[in-house]
This record gives C-alpha cells, sequence and structure tokens, in this order.
C-alpha cells in the first residue's frame, strides 16, 4: 500500500502516480485496509490485473472500476469460448453437457438427457411392431372342395372369410357355408429399428459468473 503523498516525494526514482493505494488482488481491495472517508474520489491500483478502482464509500468499503468503460455489474454471467473464465469471473462448474434456449421470460433449466447422449446417436431405438401398430387388413384364402350337405362341390372362386355367411359355388344345387380358418404364422417377431444421424457439430463454452 502508498502511504506517502506523491507531493511530498523527491529524486529521479519518486514520480507522479494517479492512484492512493496498492492492492494485490481483489480480496485485498475489498478489505480497504488504509482507507477512510477522506480518501473518496481516490484512485487504488489492483496488481493482479492492472486495473484501477475509485473509492466511492469508505463505510462499507465501496469501489467502482475506473476507465475502459463500465465494469460488468458483480453476479452477471457469461459464456466464452475457452476453457478457464478470464481474471476478474469465476467459472461455473455446476452447468455441463447441456444445450442452450433462448427465451422471453424467466430463465430456467430443464429436461433430462445431456447433450452428448442425444447428439451422439446414429440410429433411433429398436422397435417391435404389436397387432395395434399394422394397418388395416385381410388375407385371401382360395377356397378348393366343400363336402356340405351332399355330393362334394367345387367352389372354384378365391374369397375372403367371414365366418357366417353362405356363399354360393360353382353349382347352384348346393351351398358351402364359411367358417373361421387361419393361414400359418409368419414372421419370427423380431425388433427394426432406422438410421438416424444427429452428430451435429458444435463448439464447447463455459458460464462464468462476474466476481
Amino acid at each position: 500500500m502508498m502511504s506517502t503523498l506523491h507531493g511530498a516525494l523527491t529524486g529521479a526514482d519518486n514520480m507522479h502516480v494517479p492512484y492512493a493505494w496498492e492492492y494485490a488482488n481483489q480480496s485485498a481491495r475489498e478489505a480497504g485496509i488504509g482507507v477512510d472517508a477522506s480518501g473518496i474520489g481516490k484512485l487504488a491500483r489492483q496488481l493482479d490485473d492492472n486495473t484501477l478502482w475509485m473509492l466511492i464509500s469508505a463505510s462499507p468499503v465501496t469501489w467502482k472500476q475506473a476507465g475502459g468503460g463500465a465494469s460488468f455489474p458483480s453476479g452477471t454471467r457469461m459464456l466464452f469460448q475457452q476453457s478457464t473464465a478470464p481474471t476478474g469471473w469465476t467459472k461455473d462448474v455446476t452447468l455441463n453437457d447441456r444445450a442452450l434456449r433462448v427465451v422471453s421470460g424467466a430463465v430456467g433449466s430443464g429436461g433430462v438427457t445431456g447433450f452428448s447422449s442425444i447428439f451422439s446417436r446414429t440410429m433411433v431405438d429398436s422397435t417391435t411392431l404389436v397387432t395395434s401398430q399394422m394397418p388395416s387388413h385381410r388375407l385371401g384364402i382360395l377356397a378348393g372342395y366343400s363336402n356340405f350337405g351332399g355330393t362334394a362341390e367345387a367352389v372354384g372362386v378365391g374369397f375372403y372369410w367371414s365366418g357366417s355367411s353362405d356363399v354360393p359355388p360353382a353349382s347352384s344345387s348346393k351351398f358351402v357355408r364359411n367358417a373361421t380358418r387361419y393361414t400359418d404364422y409368419v414372421g419370427g417377431n423380431g425388433s427394426h429399428s432406422h438410421g438416424l444421424d444427429l452428430r451435429l457439430a458444435y463448439v464447447d463454452v463455459i458460464i462464468a459468473r462476474k466476481d
């Protein structure tokens, strides 16, 4: 800390400086050792980032950064495309592997699955179809001969079994009544999938909070 007023300095090595105090870092400056109300309006130099701060209150000790434009208020959160936070900022490590969503109202967070899990996928989940997912359809059965109520009569046509109605055979002298019938089972009840490439190009950022 500089305690001698510049007006009393003499000699080639005692040059005028525009600040009244020197502090090693933010914590030392905010402690405000050596300042009082008479120093309001004077400057302090913070050595770790070479910034100047004006004392605007001695109780409590309050500083405002001088020069270089207005400083971001303490607690401001911003994105940085670098691995470590800049000087005067603290990296927020509570959020990881997240996507960003722009909103017009209050901010928040949500969701379940991380960015990397979603955007590393190259196919959809396997699916096994059930009857309710199949299109409505029916299967044709080619009728051969039926011995119903007399001699065998050739139906001679392909038709769909309804299980209740009478269908006229090739000869008008006999009738063949429908009965419920099924085709043989086919298929292996296996699952299937589809290709889907979600490997989105990206760039990593961090969130940092102004000290």
